[in-house]
């Protein structure tokens, strides 16, 4: 038997001995939101330097918001220099100290949380990089979102996270391409809790900008004055008494909320996240800035410390949770002591005693394992993958057979044995992902492995409201689709391809108390054991024997750092082919690692795959059938005979692929197909399949091996494809080092681009690149000089068939062009800031440049499929009955064009109860004339389109009770007309801001009534009244019209917050003599308001109206419909020259539920509508009144029950009164 060496653990009886007593062993010195330009002489820095004591190990940690306004701008850009100063000022508070300095970043930092906010802090990681000084640090890095762990002696964990990355809603790294440990939020808590446990009984200090819990601004605290005299934040003597009025703004951030106020549902979001976090470790201290004040809350356990008045200072109240607050400039102190206990000192300028101290008492110390006997392992466990995926016959049928019999079969795997396997392995941490239980360890030469379980538990990567459903069960089901153990036989098979890889191997899992705090989740599961492609791997061949391994991201920064630095592109090729052979669709950034090397000035880099979880994937079954299609998941065809369609099964690589695959030529694709096709022979490909265990080669080795053989015999095809989809648009980068482009035309149309280095003189010296792009592979060629003073040279005589576009980047750039085009296109498109370009010569130039720094911008993620997609309609009302139909909608994207380039619908629906039916085509594209874009709408409605036409005005009634029913269905028919209408629209469109829309062009519409075959009937009536003949007489308009939307809204389905606002008019001219001219104007507002996230209880108010003016047909007039605006009402209610109504309405979500079928929130709503037209004939007088004037509104009230299928819609029912009777709606989505 082995026994365990017995672990004694002191425990520190505090409770007997004062907290002073015990010996300091590290000192934080916390200064917030120091970030103004100005900071002023205010005594910090005196103060800073009173308190620090040299004697005491310690650090430093500006807790955010850096640099205010925006963030530290590019080098070139206006406000840098300013920007720098701003932290070279902090920095100078701590002259003398010794400390190790840590920046977080602000809200402030990532641009005031706009959109840019990414690049701004990526800007100022690398300044502080740059002061190539090993003890100041920006973290996290990269803009990830944490947490980092820092050590502070034996006894205290710094953690440090990044709150704003919870926060914000624009570009950060977030998702399975992101370069971060931590991809999603959930990832963030893994992490976190692993950390408390590796550290349980250390002092904890979680480190972060944004307060969980504050009574200052943030917390919706303000004072009298604030609502006095609302003025005095924009200047503190602007004393203008606006009392009510000035109350608005206060209320709003205590009820409501900025984003970066703690009421606001996002915020919120993230305080039940980290709250419910740390209330499971009592006496956890969380630091924190943002609220311009000092302050202490004592809750849940928890010490929450906010320091952010270090440049600047706002009202705080002591109140709830607070037990000290102070409006003043300041610091906060934290001292910790051997053994954990810590002593929290607030200080504030112009005082030399603390303000206000809090004593800390340690952590719990939980009992350690002592004496425990590590029982005598077997060498070898029979075992099996997975129990979870058996299945009938049916079940197989519509989810596939995958490798079911794979994950249950028995097999003999080795027992891993911690204390021996490569001279005995450490843990360092838990792996951050929320689908695989994963280990990192180390041996004794810090060489790094990891233990990856064979099981997935995708359930935490299913979204919440689809967890405990039939779709995380069908989640669950489709991990039988992966191989469990196709990374054993990809791995012999990369060797004889010439590619990198790692060495799996399966191993089983002990009830281990080596494990110690990861024994319990770990015990008795089969893993693969494999080394961690990281640090110095010289002596590791299928890793290219590199002496460093860096990640995508680092390999980005160096190739843009300095053009020396090389990406071995056929390398990457080679790799990217045999992910074709194997079937291993998962190959996004993060998936890939890279061998470093250095040659002589230079340095190379090719990839190595993190993992082969992935290998033959099969995917089979009549969902996969569905789900694989284009239009819908391409990457899940599965692993079989054939590709289908292989730039779809690539999808995942999207990215990558178009950032290290630019250059290779149609011939090296081929070239290197065939090569992999020599090397990967039937000997080697059934060796390699036979590296698999018995009993599982035994299932569908064979099959296997015969799939592998028929990809690799079709590979050149698939190459090709492949090729011929990145080829279309090519991104090419420069670096920040100054490169010479040179791009010649030739007179077949060809574009060839060289790039060179340029010296010290200023000509072209090294080639870095040389491609040849042909007119029938590719449209458009993307050349990015990023930094440096680059040149751009345009050359050489021909056909103009690919675009060229320049985005000069950083840098005073210079375009020189002597080409002769032959067309009237201009090939060449320049991008760069005016000031930032020299063009010598605009002749077929498009001169693109900008004031705006983000016409630099180079977003390698851009790129977007173009998508076809089907469309399913169905829709209910008492007019028409069901709408049910069909159509599709298809999606491409170009250059900068967003959120696409052109999306167009197509949709037929059809009524059975009215014989009626509706085409309709619907085209966007964006930006065709600068920020101009074109909305097409076509609209035809025949033969039998149903309106209600109940006479003109006001009063009109609907007399649900005729006794003369002949030729009657229902008593509605008598009201009915039946129409023919098409409409057209070709607008100019622009977008405004972050939310506006602006819209303006031709209209063209042709109506036609038709003649009732069947009397009684309204239209009848009214028309033998009328001087123009009514019926089957085309009537034809054409005008302009105009549109403009503010949408703030939350969510366009599902809407909690924000507001919309509409306006639409139009000015149109009858072309037959008897369709007369008129105008007609729209316009509503809507507002949302709810107060939590997810929203209980949500408040929808609506307004609108119209007016027209002119002489107007009937089908043209202001009105009032109870489908759309009047609930209660039959549709096109009531007729007029102007119209107004109001829907007044609260939405209550009763429950939210997780059925087997699907997860749902179940409301109830409840509604008052009310609205009227007005109306005057040719008399003066409405005919619809008695008295010829109508003062009535019309009101309409009930109630209805609404559903949110998998919260992704709203499927809503309602039954409303009026004075017409009752009406009962069925809709897809509220209301409004």
């Amino acid at each position: 038997m082995i026994r365990l060496r017995p672990i004694y653990v002191l425990l520190f009886c505090f409770f007997t001995a004062p907290l002073y007593a015990q010996k300091q062993s590290f000192s934080l010195y916390l200064i917030g939101d120091a970030g103004e330009p100005t900071l002023p002489t205010n005594g910090l820095k005196e103060l800073l330097q009173k308190k620090y004591d040299p004697s005491v190990q310690s650090v430093v940690i500006f807790l955010g918001d850096n640099i205010y306004p925006k963030g530290l701008p590019a080098a070139d850009e206006k406000g840098r220099a300013e920007a720098e100063s701003i932290l070279k000022a902090q920095l100078n508070l701590l002259q003398g100290f010794n400390s190790d300095i840590y920046f977080i970043p602000g809200n402030h930092d990532w641009k005031k949380g706009q959109r840019g906010g990414l690049k701004q802090i990526n800007n100022e990681e690398a300044w502080i990089d740059s002061l190539h000084n090993d003890k100041i640090h920006f973290q996290p890095e990269e803009g990830c979102p944490g947490p980092v762990e820092v050590p502070l002696g034996k006894d205290a964990v710094l953690v440090i996270i990044d709150s704003q990355w919870f926060l914000h809603p624009w570009d950060k790294p977030e998702g399975d391409d992101s370069p971060c440990e931590v991809k999603y939020p959930e990832d963030a808590l893994i992490q976190l809790e692993d950390i408390f446990n590796r550290n349980a009984g250390k002092r904890v200090i979680v480190a972060a900008h944004h307060p969980l819990y504050t009574y200052g601004e943030h917390g919706g605290v303000f004072t009298w004055k604030d609502h006095l005299f609302p003025f005095l934040d924009l200047n503190h003597d602007l004393y203008i008494p606006m009392p009510g009025v000035g109350s608005i703004y206060p209320l709003y951030r205590k009820f409501i909320g900025d984003i970066q106020d703690t009421q606001h549902p996002i915020y919120r979001r993230y305080i039940k996240f980290m709250a419910g976090l740390l209330k499971k470790y009592p006496e956890t201290i969380y630091v924190n800035g943002h609220e311009h004040a000092l302050q202490y809350i004592w809750k849940d356990s928890v010490h929450y410390v906010t320091s952010g008045s270090g440049s600047k200072y706002t009202f705080v109240k002591q109140k709830g949770y607070s037990r000290f607050a102070s409006p003043a400039m300041g610091f906060v102190k934290v001292d910790v002591s051997s053994g954990g206990a810590a002593s929290i000192d607030f200080f504030e300028i112009g005082k030399n005693d603390a303000a206000y101290n809090v004593q800390v008492k340690p952590s719990v110390i939980p009992q350690a394992l002592t004496d425990q006997t590590l029982p005598d392992f077997s060498k070898t466990m029979r075992t099996h993958a997975s129990d979870r995926y058996e299945a009938g016959g049916f079940h197989k049928k519509v989810l596939g057979k995958n490798y079911r019999n794979e994950w249950k079969q028995d097999i003999e795997v080795p027992v891993f044995n911690i204390g021996s396997v490569n001279g005995g392995l450490k843990i360092i941490q838990k792996g951050g992902g929320m689908q695989t239980l994963s280990l990192r360890l180390a041996d004794s030469v810090e060489q790094e492995y990891t233990l990856r379980s064979i099981e997935k538990y995708p359930e935490k990567a299913v979204p919440v409201m689809l967890q405990k459903t039939f779709a995380a069960d069908i989640v669950q089901d489709q991990i039988s689709a992966a191989h469990p153990y196709g990374a054993i036989a990809a791995s012999p098979l990369a060797e004889v391809a010439g590619i990198y890889h790692t060495n799996p191997v399966v191993v089983y899992i002990p009830d281990d108390p080596r494990f110690g705090i990861y024994r319990k989740e770990f015990a008795n599961t089969l893993m693969l054991f494999e080394e961690r492609p990281a640090g110095d791997a010289s002596s590791k061949s299928y890793f290219g024997n590199s002496k460093k391994i860096i990640s995508t991201d680092k390999v980005l920064a160096k190739l843009t750092e300095d053009n020396d630095n090389y990406v071995d592109q056929e390398f990457v090729l080679r790799s990217r082919l045999f992910d074709i052979v194997i079937g291993d669709w998962d190959r996004h950034d993060d998936q890939w690692r890279w061998a470093s090397f250095k040659e002589k000035k230079s340095e190379y880099y090719r990839p190595i795959p993190r993992d082969r979880d992935q290998a033959l994937f099969v995917s089979d079954g009549l969902l996969a059938k569905v789900w694989s299609r284009k239009w819908a998941l391409p990457k899940f065809e599965g692993f079989h005979d054939e590709v289908r369609w292989t730039p779809g099964f690539m999808f995942n690589a999207r990215y990558f692929d178009r950032s290290f695959l630019n250059k290779p030529s149609s011939e090296q694709w081929i070239e290197q197909a065939k090569s992999l096709q020599k090397v990967l022979t039937d000997e080697s490909i059934e060796a390699s399949v036979k590296q698999l265990p018995v009993e599982i080669y035994k299932l569908h080795g064979e099959e296997i091996i015969r799939k592998l053989k028929s990809r690799r015999n079709h590979l050149q095809e698939y190459a090709l494809e492949h090729y011929k989809f990145l080829a279309r648009e090519v991104d090419i980068t420069g670096s920040d080092k100054r490169e010479y482009f040179d791009v010649q035309h030739e007179t077949d149309g060809n574009v060839s681009v060289r790039i060179y280095k340029v010296n010290k003189s200023g000509e072209k010296s090294d080639r870095l690149y040389e491609r040849k792009f042909l007119p029938d592979e590719t449209k458009e060629v993307r050349l990015y000089g990023l930094g440096g003073d680059d040149i751009f040279n345009f050359s050489g005589e021909g056909k103009n068939k690919i675009t060229v576009r320049v985005i000069g980047g950083d840098g005073s750039d210079t375009v020189k062009n002597t080409a002769a085009i032959k067309g009237w296109h201009s090939p060449y498109k320049v991008y760069d800031q005016r000031s930032g370009v020299v063009i010598n010569n605009k002749r077929h130039v498009v001169d693109k440049t900008s004031n705006d720094p983000a016409v630099n911008l180079y977003d390698r993620r851009a790129f977007r499929y173009p998508v076809l997609a089907p469309l399913v309609y169905a829709n209910f009302n008492y007019d028409d009955g069901i709408f049910i139909g069909g159509g599709f909608l298809y999606t491409t994207h170009g250059f900068r064009k967003t959120p696409y380039k052109s999306q167009q619908l197509f949709l037929a629906s059809y009524a059975p109860l009215t014989s009626s039916y509706n085409f309709k085509y619907d085209g966007r594209f964006s930006q065709v004339f600068g920020k101009w874009g074109i909305a097409l709408d076509f609209d035809v409605k025949a033969p039998n389109f149903v309106n209600n036409f109940f006479g003109w005005g006001n009063e009109t009634t609907f007399d649900d009770k005729r006794d003369d029913y002949s030729n009657l269905r229902t008593a509605i028919d008598y009201y009915r007309i039946r129409l023919q209408q098409i409409d057209l629209q070709a607008m100019l469109t622009r977008p405004f801001g972050s939310a506006g829309l602006f819209k303006i062009g031709p209209a063209y519409q042709r109506m036609e009534i038709e003649r009732p075959t069947k009397s009684p009937r309204y239209i009848l009536d009214y028309a033998a009244t009328q001087t123009d003949p009514l019926f089957e007489n085309v009537k034809t308009f054409g005008g302009v019209r105009t549109e403009w939307i503010i949408d703030k809204r939350d969510n366009a389905n599902l809407t909690t917050r924000g507001v919309l606002i509409k306006e639409s008019s139009a000015w149109m001219k009858g072309f037959e003599s008897d369709a007369h001219n008129y105008s007609a104007h729209n316009a509503s507002i809507a507002f949302y308001q709810s107060f939590r996230l997810p929203a209980r209880v949500t408040f929808a108010l609506r307004a609108g109206g119209g007016i027209n003016t002119g002489r107007y047909e009937v089908y043209q007039a202001q009105i009032l419909d109870g489908k759309t605006e009047l609930r209660g009402y039959r549709k096109t209610r009531f007729y007029g020259d102007r119209d107004f109504y109001s829907n007044n309405e609260v939405r209550l979500r009763v429950a939210s539920f997780r059925s087997y079928l699907f997860p749902a929130s179940v409301g109830i709503n409840g509604f008052f509508d009310v609205g009227r037209v007005w109306y005057k004939d040719a008399t003066g007088k409405d005919p619809s009144a008695a008295d010829g004037k109508s003062e009535v509104w019309h009101k309409g009230v009930g109630g209805g029950i609404w559903l949110t299928p998998f919260n992704m819609g709203v499927l809503a029912a309602e039954l409303a009164h009026s004075k017409d009777g009752d009406m009962f709606y069925i809709r897809l989505g509220f209301l409004f």
